[in-house]
């Protein structure tokens, strides 16, 4: 029996048997439920009816904004793709690694075609994946090939660089089936960083190595010869006097300099050797093969390149260089210890005479410390007094009578003792001492006058110093002449100051209107070293000069014999022409006192008459009328 109908006869208490008012209560019953089915099917069926109108409404909505998102995806992509056809193209190989099939966007970057690339360089691409078993761990790690760099050239022949990755497809059987690359045009990045690599590695000036640069090339050079043992030489280069270029001519004149002699030097290098510019007017070259050549031939060779004229807008330059020069491993095992030791033979050259070479011995290091303390002490001799003058005579070549002197600064080291000013001099100037020892100069010249003065008050002695161009530049040099002059209460003109023709070329204009302000308290003006500078003739008809010295290095070209010497002729004709006293420097013999007398030259100074003597000795024979040679 149905259950429901079960249940409904249940209720109205049916045993078995249906009376009248049993069958109609019956039936009641039964249609109650019927219509109460009827009811809850028609409620479902709307109920389902409308959920699938919704679920179906729902679903098109889903499927139109997925296809708008698609499309809206797409085109991003196609734009993109687009943007980025100048910079990449996709290709794909087969599983022997040949080229089957190029993006479009091959033309876009290179010019060619996707035919004309595969056949141009689809042997190329071959060689990009390795599947060996290197290459598969590499892959299950990273899931893809480690990117790799080649450089070829587009359709007009323009050299480019691109990057290569790719990605390989393997089947269920875990073989190569097919290659997906990826190819990114670099040559802009590569540009950038070799632009960034020049500012970070190579000298600005002069487009050589850096220190940085020098300081990486050797370290690799190091490692590489670690266990070969090969010697190389390190050489450091300092040229001569390069600041009184710069502080006479300008940087700009200097720079130009520079950039001559570096690519000078460059060229006449082997490919293989390393070249810096460290700073300033110092260089360092590293010679790697020096097995089978004679490295002070090539030494001789680098000096000669630097000693030839330097043309230079209007200026024709002359200059000189000091090397020193460390052997590795000799000298040396560490960057640090063989540039050090290069830097101390370089010195060393410097205190010899400059222009030449010097090889490293362990010994100069004592010369080094020796400088060192000198750097040191010299600011403590000042206030200690220390120093002190000796007096060179300058004599009469008409009558060999002394006229003046030029006063010669001495160092009395309490430990040293007396040290001669090649020692000392050029250490002031690099450190700036020279300024506080110059004024030191005035005063005291100004004081040892006052002192002739007032031992011979009958005659009175004329004395000249020698002026650093370092004191023009940097200090009022009229005011503190002035001043020395009126606190030793001494006549002006028995006071000169002697100046190189270096000084001259400093902004002459400007150096014309110091000089001349000085004249104006009445103190002489000497030039000194005349012939080894710049020659600058046409300054001295602006220039209130009332000496011309004429360098030692004229004296010492006299002949013995008699002959002419045009040069020197030439000088001392100039000087007197212009109404300057000419004075001869360093005459030792008596033919070139002889020479020089004859050619009516004016005054001599030198060994022949008497060395540099001290205060007492000079009053001797500035006392004496005559001196007999």
């Amino acid at each position: 029996m149905n259950p429901l109908l079960k249940y409904q006869l249940h209720t109205i208490g049916f045993d078995g048997k249906l009376d009248e008012f049993q069958a109609v209560a019956l039936l009641d019953a039964v249609n109650k439920s019927y219509n109460k089915a009827d009811e809850d099917r028609i409620f479902w069926e709307k109920m389902l009816n409308a959920s699938s109108k919704g679920t179906k409404q729902l679903y098109k909505n889903f499927k139109d904004d997925s296809l708008n998102r698609l499309i809206l995806t797409e085109k991003k992509y196609q734009k993109l793709l687009k943007n980025l056809q100048p910079y990449y193209f996709f290709y794909t190989k087969n599983h022997e690694g040949r080229l089957v099939l190029v993006s479009e966007s091959v033309t876009g970057m290179l010019g060619f075609t996707e035919k004309e690339f595969i056949d141009c360089y689809g042997n190329l691409f071959m060689y990009g994946l390795r599947c060996d078993l290197e290459t598969k761990l590499l892959i299950s790690e990273y899931g893809y090939n480690m990117p790799y760099e080649m450089t070829i050239r587009d359709k007009k022949g323009m050299e480019r660089i691109i990057e290569i990755t790719e990605f390989p497809i393997f089947n269920e059987q875990n073989e190569l089936e097919e290659v997906e690359g990826i190819v990114r045009d670099i040559t802009e990045h590569y540009k950038v960083n070799n632009k960034m690599s020049n500012m970070l590695y190579y000298d600005a000036l002069t487009g050589i190595s850096n220190r940085l640069h020098l300081e990486v090339l050797m370290e690799k050079l190091l490692l590489d010869n670690y266990q070969k043992k090969n010697h190389f030489a390190v050489l450091f280069l300092d040229l001569d006097h390069f600041k009184h270029i710069n502080d006479t001519l300008g940087h700009d004149i200097g720079d130009s300099l520079l950039q001559q002699i570096a690519e000078s030097i460059k060229k006449s290098l082997n490919h293989n050797d390393i070249f810096a510019r460290i700073g300033g007017d110092e260089f360092v070259i590293v010679m790697k093969d020096i097995e089978d050549v004679d490295l002070t031939v090539k030494l001789h060779d680098l000096m000669d390149l630097i000693r030839q004229p330097w043309i230079v807008k209007e200026y024709e330059l002359t200059v000189s260089v000091s090397i020193g020069v460390a052997i590795y491993p000799e000298d040396g095992r560490s960057i640090v210890d063989l540039m050090k030791n290069a830097d101390i033979a370089m010195y060393k050259s410097k205190s010899s005479g400059r222009d030449g070479f010097t090889f490293f011995e362990e010994h100069f290091n004592t010369y080094v410390h020796t400088e060192m303390n000198l750097i040191q002490d010299m600011s403590e001799a000042i206030e200690n007094e220390e120093f002190l003058f000796h007096y060179q005579p300058k004599v009469l070549l008409s009558s060999n009578e002394m006229v003046a002197a030029e006063a010669l600064i001495r160092w009395n080291h309490p430990k040293m003792g007396l040290i001669y000013p090649d020692k000392f001099i050029d250490l002031a100037e690099n450190t700036g001492l020279i300024l506080k020892l110059g004024r030191w100069v005035i005063k005291e010249a100004c004081r040892s006058i006052a002192w002739f003065n007032e031992v011979n008050p009958r005659k009175k002695l004329k004395l000249s110093i020698n002026i650093s161009i370092r004191q023009f530049q940097h200090e009022d040099m009229y005011a503190i002449l002035k001043d020395a002059i009126e606190e030793y209460n001494i006549d002006a003109s028995q006071l000169s100051i002697e100046i190189t023709e270096s000084i001259m070329m400093e902004n002459n204009k400007e150096m014309a209107y110091k000089l001349n302000k000085i004249k104006s308290l009445n103190i002489g003006i000497s030039l000194d070293d005349f012939g080894t500078g710049y020659s600058t003739l046409s300054y001295l008809d602006k220039l209130s000069i009332d000496e011309l010295k004429i360098d030692k290095a004229f004296i010492d070209a006299i002949p013995k014999d008699g002959d002419k010497n045009i040069l020197l002729d030439t000088i001392i004709t100039m000087g007197k022409t212009l109404n300057m006293t000419v004075v001869a420097e360093g005459v030792e013999y008596e033919y070139q006192r002889q020479y020089l007398e004859d050619k009516l030259c004016d005054i001599y100074q030198g060994y022949l008459f008497a060395k540099p003597v001290t205060k007492q000795e000079c009053m001797q024979y500035f006392s004496e009328i005559e001196k007999e040679v």
